[in-house]
């Protein structure tokens, strides 16, 4: 878990802490899916679908915690897509977001 994630959970909402993990993986998503376009690359899915993905990672990661209470801010693989960190989460993914967009984009020709 994110060191980041730690401190705040102390000292923020639940609620609100949940809202900022999405908003950040979302952000992620997005800056890298731009990335891509930017290097003649295009989605063969719908851009909800990929987000969609990233976040059921995240989802299923904090429930793999087996914290109480299961909040996202505890999803292990948050290091790895927020940080770039190279940690393999359980499933086998060393870089979710990269993983998921690898699956779904095309070269524009």
């Amino acid at each position: 878990m994110c060191a980041q994630w730690e401190v705040e959970s102390r000292d923020d909402d639940p609620q609100q802490i949940e809202l900022q993990v999405i908003q950040d993986v979302l952000d992620t998503v997005e800056a890298r899916l731009r990335e891509k376009e930017e290097r003649g690359w295009r989605l063969t899915v719908p851009r909800s679908r990929v987000y969609a993905i990233v976040l059921l990672a995240v989802i299923v990661s904090a429930r793999d915690a087996h914290r109480i209470p299961a909040t996202l801010d505890h999803a292990a693989i948050l290091d790895s897509i927020l940080d770039g960190a190279e940690a393999t989460t359980d499933d086998g993914a060393a870089q979710p977001i990269e993983d998921v967009i690898s699956n779904h984009i095309t070269p524009v020709n």
